[in-house]
C-alpha cells in the first residue's frame, strides 16, 4: 500500500496510508490531508490512483505544488519522490510500484537542457543515468578529469570523472552528492567527450554556476573551473 510522510524541515510530523482513490491536500478540514499553514490553498492539490499509479494534481493553488523541487500541474508519482506542499513536504512511498518507462519532467529537462535527442535516443540517455550502464555507443574517451570538492559537500572529496555521464544532484544515484533544498535529485551532468567535459543543468531551481556564471545550455569545463551549486562548492580539474 502506498503512503505519504508528511514533514516539516526534517521533522516527520506523520505517516498517512493512502486508502482513497483520491485524496486530497489543503488548509480546511474538509481535506483529507489538512496542512494547516497560509502558504497552502484552502483546495490545493489532489492525488488521484489511476490503476497502477499515483496522480498528483495541483488545484489552482496560489502558491504552486512542487515534486522534486520542480512546479507542476499534473504528474505521475514514483517511489521516494518529494511533493512540496507550502512549507510542508509530502514523501510519496510505493515500494510495489512497477516500472515507468521515464517520467515527463525528466524527459523535458533532458530535452530543453541537453542536446536535442530523438525520442529512442532520449530513452536511453534516462536509462543510462537511473541504472549507470552506458547505451550510447561512442569512440571512448582518454581524456581524465576530475571534481574536489571544496565546501558543503557529502560523501567523497575528489571524484574521479571516468564515466561517460556523471551525475550531481541529492538524489540516491547521484555520483557527486550535493546539498540545498533547491538542489534537485539530478541537478547537472557533466558529460565525457573525445574533445572535452562538459556540464549541463538537468533539473531543480537551483543552477549550477562555472566561475560566477549561471549554465545555460551547455558549457565546457576548463581546468580550474569552480562550480557552485546550493551549498556546495568545487573545482574541476583535467589532466591529471
Amino acid at each position: 500500500m502506498a503512503k505519504l510522510i508528511l514533514k516539516f524541515r526534517e521533522a516527520t510530523l506523520q505517516e498517512i496510508p493512502i486508502t482513497k482513490s483520491t485524496v486530497t491536500i489543503g488548509r480546511v478540514d474538509k481535506n483529507d490531508i489538512k496542512i494547516e499553514n497560509l502558504a497552502v490553498s484552502r483546495q490545493h492539490a489532489k492525488i488521484i490512483q489511476d490503476g497502477d499509479r499515483y496522480v498528483m494534481e495541483d488545484l489552482n493553488s496560489l502558491n504552486g505544488t512542487f515534486v522534486n523541487e520542480k512546479r507542476v500541474g499534473k504528474c505521475i508519482l514514483r517511489n521516494g519522490d518529494e511533493i512540496l506542499v507550502g512549507k510542508h513536504t509530502l514523501v510519496f512511498v510505493d515500494e510495489e510500484e512497477k516500472p515507468i518507462e521515464m517520467r515527463k519532467d525528466i524527459d523535458i529537462s533532458l530535452a530543453e537542457k541537453t542536446v536535442i535527442l530523438d525520442t529512442k535516443k532520449q530513452r536511453g540517455l534516462i536509462s543510462q543515468i537511473e541504472e549507470e550502464k552506458p547505451t550510447i555507443k561512442e569512440k571512448p574517451s582518454d581524456l581524465k578529469g576530475g571534481i574536489r570538492i571544496i565546501s558543503g559537500g557529502v560523501g567523497k572529496e575528489n571524484i574521479e570523472l571516468t564515466k561517460r555521464l556523471t551525475i550531481g544532484g541529492k538524489g540516491d544515484g547521484a555520483d557527486i552528492k550535493l546539498r540545498g533544498f533547491f538542489v534537485g535529485k539530478i541537478s547537472f551532468i557533466i558529460s565525457k567527450r573525445p574533445n572535452g567535459f562538459f556540464i549541463t543543468h538537468s533539473g531543480g531551481r537551483s543552477i549550477p554556476k562555472v566561475n560566477g556564471v549561471g549554465v545555460e545550455g551547455q558549457r565546457q569545463l576548463k581546468d580550474g573551473d569552480i562550480i557552485d551549486i546550493g551549498s556546495t562548492r568545487m573545482q574541476f580539474h583535467s589532466g591529471k
